[in-house]
């Protein structure tokens, strides 16, 4: 698979690679390796449960909801220092994310491709990695994916909710064994992704203790997952994945901020809502019905 298209980096922060026409930017070293030690052994303080199958989530703020694929209105964690003490580095400092989902990942996990929910969340997406390097692939999305997009919308959580297994911890190893690293409204696939002759895919290798942001396009119109798999080639050289961790930061939108207007309409949560809400609006209008 084609390695991610090159970089700029910052010329007064060589740790910071920006890709300014899809809206992607990597900061590398984000957190100390002291930061990041404390971090893993604070998520196993709350959660000490590693059996190397199934992955395992924790909320801070308000709890994402799998069921609405925005944030609940009910369930609330504080969110740890450890957390809190590094959102004054963020890139973007206008607004700051208020919801949080912590992950570990076991050797060779993966995350279904998909698309972030638009309408229920602000435009600054981060992930924070942590414990391991992984490969992140990114596709452009294409007619496929907003063909998938409007297939009936179903629960992440599948026969569980989230309501029964959550502690006042915030963790939720049953959902988070379905769900995608940053919950999409995307169906989780149960095949491999099939390659797209359109809109090839590329990998951008996200180092231990480094932040992604995603914005504009990258954010709105692009896939992106992690292949299953127990090996991957980083800089040319095979290596065996280790535990992973990450967080993922979104800043929730309420009341009339929900929505949106981007260009990818495709992949649009609003505007999907939008298409599917004429036929129903027209069926009650007609006077022959």
């Amino acid at each position: 698979m084609p390695s991610a298209p090159a970089p700029v980096t910052d010329p007064e922060n060589p740790k910071i690679q920006r890709w300014d026409d899809i809206g992607l930017l990597l900061i590398h070293d984000f957190i100390t390796e002291d930061e990041e030690a404390a971090m893993i052994a604070a998520f196993h303080a709350v959660d000490p449960r590693l059996d190397g199958k199934r992955r395992i989530s924790q909320h801070f703020g308000y709890h994402f909801d799998y069921t609405t694929f925005g944030a609940s209105e009910t369930s609330f964690t504080p969110v740890p220092s450890y957390i809190t003490d590094f959102l004054p580095r963020l890139p973007v400092q206008d607004y700051l994310p208020d919801q949080f989902t912590a992950q570990y990942y076991p050797p060779g996990a993966g995350i279904p491709p998909h698309v972030d929910t638009h309408s229920m969340f602000g435009e600054a997406l981060y992930s924070l990695s942590y414990g391991s390097a992984v490969p992140m692939v990114f596709r452009i999305s294409d007619a496929n994916d907003a063909r998938k997009m409007r297939l009936p919308r179903r629960s992440l959580q599948s026969s569980v909710s989230e309501s029964k297994t959550e502690g006042a911890s915030g963790t939720n190893p049953e959902s988070a064994a379905t769900a995608p690293d940053s919950q999409t409204m995307m169906t989780v696939k149960s095949k491999p992704e099939e390659p797209s002759p359109e809109n090839p895919s590329w990998e951008l290798v996200l180092p231990p203790r480094s932040l992604l942001l995603m914005t504009g396009p990258a954010r709105y119109g692009y896939t992106h997952g992690i292949k299953s798999r127990k090996t991957d080639i980083i800089n040319g050289e095979m290596v065996h994945r280790q535990g992973r961790y990450s967080i993922t930061m979104r800043t929730i939108r309420r009341g009339d901020e929900i929505g949106c207007n981007c260009a990818f309409p495709g992949v649009c949560d609003a505007r999907i809502r939008q298409e599917q809400s004429r036929p129903a609006a027209a069926e009650r209008m007609d006077p022959q019905k």
